[in-house]
């Protein structure tokens, strides 16, 4: 039995003894100040600071943050020469004289370089994991491993996010996560999270957010937090980008255009790809029946999916004056994700044994279309602002299947059909507002409303020749046959109250309530339903900066998670006759609640390390539930059955060997306890994970790169799954004064495929699975960028989810 207070005992040491390290009795000074753009007046971030004696010897190192501000700590010595760089810009030096162990440099103006106009000028390095308030943030676009692949290989690389083999996101082994693009809530990505991530480019994403404890202002579905996926910030000037890349499983190309002139700006991207995938699983089932054995199923599925599809999206943004902006944005998407099934069942019971081969063709397509508005103003006292967003979407989409039986002589004696086609339409609104209580802008009130309405509609149908075994004549079966008609409004409002004192304490207080109508009509039998939900979530934050080295933060954060369309439709997927799946209109919402103590330790020489105890509990907990009937037939579906609470740990670090090596570092670890007093079932296992990322510059350009994570396996209710890991290389060589590269990429290059074993067990029936997912792959990468582009040096804040804000670039915590 785990035992609770052990686990306890040792983080809270491992805490401890962070806390411990780096306190020194040697004199050090500290040098601080902030970075801007010698025209604009604009942050400079991710500027490269440096203090060295007059030897030219490095004393210590860091970089500006995304305020443009540094802030660093060195022993006391003399004749100290503090230099600052930045790619397009003069180096600033100066000596450092300190007066009662400070070195105050006040706001630093950098100018540029001439003669940079005809060339493509990049940001400096950013460090891969960085913490920012309640963020934390991988900066993909630093990895050279991106330079290849997907959004769903850039989210294995993120802190607390796991990624299953069949590509299932978790957050802390939760996989309700609210994610968000750029910002905003994606139609795109709610429609089939695993087919859009394969869409969007690796090499298009700037970075990954991972939000733990989100204020009030953010939305509050997802019981696991959110995940703000940020693509490539825009740029000032004419240019863009191409990025080409081929490989074995997949194929990529992604394109970039971004044009400014005057208060105008213009930018277009278009994305394209193409992957397969082949996964061959064995399941060996027993039915029960008062835990006897009653039959038995031995199966063998040999499936290829070949996925396929186009992104696009124009924005334009028009600056009014230096205090208003407003934005509008069109993007377009269409995915074709069809996959083949050749299955061999084997079912023995009292009655004998049944033995057929089986042929089966699924195909999921959707036509996508979004439109969307925003303004921002900003007013003279600090952070005063105003943000209005709204956005509305439309999506045609058809899901079908064909599934063919043969006896073992090659005769087909069944066939079955099932079209299904639909379409979504979703509006919101929402308007935020900051009113400063103080001059400084340190205290802040923040309130803002949200309303958005979906209306979906799924037809379907079933024609078999079931009626005529054997014949090629189908006829359809108008018991199977529906129309089904959801809606799901949601008004919202939310307030939110920051404090920061003169003593380095910040409050947050936060109060969001939604008020939920849904329903659903059907033209059949089938009885409508009506529900009406009332939810008020907090949040409170309280954090302390100990000093310049330690930060704490201890929290409490409500979530909810609402059931999707799809877990409510009772469409029956019977592609498999003999494994049925379908959802559940009578499922209720949940509600989670979290509890999350962090230290943050930065020391003077970079070093980064941040650690998280958080305890998580749900007692209406939507779960995947299966049974088996007397015929050796399983059925799945979503019910409210089981509590969950769990209790975990994470531990990230950034390290920096010396000018040319770099590696992060990431483990987590929690266990997990599942109840049903309705199933009279439960289960409790441990679950921890690691993950890796070095890389390391070599002369004449060269980087080599290896990234890898492993874990033990996810716990369900009603069982576990083996061990999981992957692992990757990557080498990069740039040329044209680095503007263009490529990159050789292997991933699982020792192993063709990855096994993992599955485990379910219950009343009615027991299983056992193993699955070959063949996951070995080599891509070469091309990327290159073009014209004449200047980072925009915007401060302005961006349009952030729940705020009307995108994507926080800043490290102000929400």
């Amino acid at each position: 039995m785990f035992n609770v207070r052990i686990f306890v005992f040792i983080t809270m040491l491992l805490l401890a003894g962070s806390l411990t390290h780096g306190q020194t009795t040697s004199k050090t000074i500290t040098i601080k100040g902030a970075l801007a753009d010698s025209l604009t007046k604009a942050p400079i971030p991710f500027a490269t600071v440096v203090v060295t004696q007059t030897d030219k010897k490095v004393i210590q190192s860091t970089l500006t943050d995304e305020k443009g501000s540094f802030l660093l700590k060195t022993p006391e010595k003399t004749n100290l020469v503090l230099y600052i760089t930045y790619v397009g810009y003069n180096t600033y030096s100066a000596a450092i004289a300190p007066v009662a162990g400070l070195a105050d440099l006040g706001r630093i103006y950098l100018a540029a370089r001439t003669g940079v106009l005809n060339e493509v000028v990049v940001n400096g390095k950013k460090p891969i994991i960085q913490s920012m308030g309640d963020k934390l943030i991988y900066n993909a676009a630093s990895d050279i491993g991106n330079k290849s692949g997907s959004a769903e290989d850039v989210l294995r690389k993120a802190p607390m996010v796991t990624v299953s083999p069949d590509g299932e996101i978790k957050l802390r082994g939760n996989g309700n996560i609210k994610i968000l693009l750029n910002g905003l809530p994606s139609g795109l990505l709610a429609k089939n999270l695993k087919e859009a991530l394969k869409m969007i480019p690796a090499s298009s994403i700037e970075s990954i957010e991972v939000i733990t404890s989100p204020s009030a202002k953010y939305e509050a579905e997802g019981a696991a937090g959110v995940i703000n996926i940020t693509t490539k910030k825009k740029m000032n000037g004419t240019g863009g980008s191409i990025d080409l890349s081929a490989g074995n499983l997949e194929q990529m190309v992604s394109g970039s255009l971004n044009m400014t002139k005057g208060k105008f700006s213009v930018n277009l991207n278009l994305d394209g790809g193409m992957e397969k995938a082949r996964t061959v699983t064995d399941l060996d089932r027993t039915s029960l029946s008062d835990g006897i054995s009653i039959g038995r199923l031995i199966q063998t599925n040999d499936e290829t999916q070949k996925s396929k599809g186009a992104f696009g999206i124009l924005g334009v943004e028009y600056r009014v004056d230096s205090s208003q902006k407003i934005g509008a944005s069109v993007s377009y998407w269409n995915g074709n994700w069809p996959s083949e099934s050749q299955i061999n069942s084997l079912y023995s019971d009292k009655k004998g044994v049944t033995a057929y081969n089986q042929y089966s063709e699924q195909k999921g397509q959707v036509n996508y279309t979004e439109f969307s508005l925003n303004y921002q103003k900003k007013f003279k006292r600090p952070a005063q602002e105003l943000q209005l967003v709204t956005q509305y979407s439309k999506a045609n989409e058809q899901a079908s299947y064909m599934t063919d039986q043969f006896d073992l002589s090659g005769q087909r004696y069944f066939r079955e059909i099932s079209p299904n086609t639909g379409y979504n339409k979703e509006f919101f609104f929402q308007a935020d507002y900051v009113q400063p209580l103080d001059r400084a802008g340190n205290h802040l009130l923040e309130v803002g409303g949200r309303y958005s309405k979906n209306n979906s509609s799924s037809d379907y149908t079933v024609f078999t020749n079931n009626y005529i075994p054997g014949s090629a004549i189908m006829i359809e079966d108008p018991s199977r046959a529906n129309v089904m008609s959801y809606f799901q409004d949601i008004a919202a409002g939310y307030l939110n109250l920051k404090i920061k004192t003169r003593k380095d304490w910040q409050f947050r207080l936060g109060g969001r309530y939604e008020h939920t109508s849904l329903g659903g009509d059907f033209k059949g039998p089938q009885p409508s339903f009506r529900s009406q939900f009332n939810n008020f979530v907090s949040s409170v934050m309280v954090n302390k900066r100990i000093n310049d080295i330690h930060d704490l933060k201890l929290s409490y954060t409500e979530r909810i998670r609402r059931p999707w369309i799809w877990d409510l439709n009772p469409y029956v997927n019977a592609s498999d006759p003999r494994n049925l799946t379908f959802g559940n209109p009578e499922l209720r919402p949940e509600i989670n609640r979290m509890l999350e103590l962090v230290h943050n330790y930065t020391a003077p020489s970079g070093f980064n390390l941040n650690s998280s105890l958080y305890f998580h509990s749900n007692s209406n907990t939507i779960e995947s539930l299966r049974t088996v009937d007397s015929l050796g037939i399983s059925r799945t579906t979503q019910q409210n059955i089981a509590s969950n609470r769990r209790l975990g740990g994470n531990v990230f670090t950034g390290l920096q060997f010396n000018k040319s090596w770099t590696m992060t570092l990431g483990a987590e670890f929690y266990h997990v306890w599942f109840k049903s007093k309705a199933l009279n079932i439960g289960n409790d296992a441990s679950f921890y994970s690691f993950s890796i990322n070095s890389a390391y510059e070599l002369p004449k350009d060269f980087t080599l790169q290896f990234s890898g994570d492993y874990s033990n396996g996810y716990v369900t209710l009603q069982g576990r799954t083996t061990a999981n890991y992957t692992y990757r290389l990557s080498a990069r060589k740039e040329f044209w004064d680095k503007k263009a590269g490529i990159t050789l990429s292997f991933n699982n290059p020792f192993q063709q495929s990855f096994l993992q074993r599955s485990t379910a067990t219950a009343p009615s029936f027991n299983s056992n699975t193993t699955s070959w997912y063949y996951n070995r792959s080599f891509s070469v990468a091309f990327s290159w960028k073009f014209g004449t582009l200047r980072s925009s040096g915007d401060n302005e804040k961006e349009m952030e989810e729940g705020t009307g804000e995108k994507g926080p670039r800043r490290g102000r915590s929400h």
